[in-house]
């Protein structure tokens, strides 16, 4: 492989990962939000069972679903986000 190829190759995997570990990063944020954000369109969530706030959102999740549960839904996260910042990254300093 040449120079160009190499260099590209390590640019494309060092922006991919960064993206990676950035969305593992703030996934559990984000899962809060989106609870607090369709907790009141959902029919089955009854008023009393509906997280009061951030604080009670961020206690009760890892009691009632577990703590790996704040990071629900991030692969696909990561997946869609990965080639996007990788090549983002790659071409940057490219052009």
């Amino acid at each position: 492989m040449s120079e160009q190829a190499i260099s590209f190759a390590k640019d494309f995997l060092a922006g991919g990962i960064s993206a990676a570990i950035s969305k593992t990063a703030v996934a559990p944020i984000e899962r809060v939000k989106l609870l607090l954000q369709v907790q009141h369109a959902s029919k089955q969530i009854t008023a009393d069972k509906q997280y009061k706030g951030i604080m009670d959102c961020v206690v009760r999740i890892p009691k009632e679903q577990g703590f790996l549960s704040f990071w629900r839904g991030n692969l696909a996260n990561v997946i869609r986000y990965f080639p996007t910042q990788a090549l983002n990254f790659a071409f940057k300093d490219k052009y």
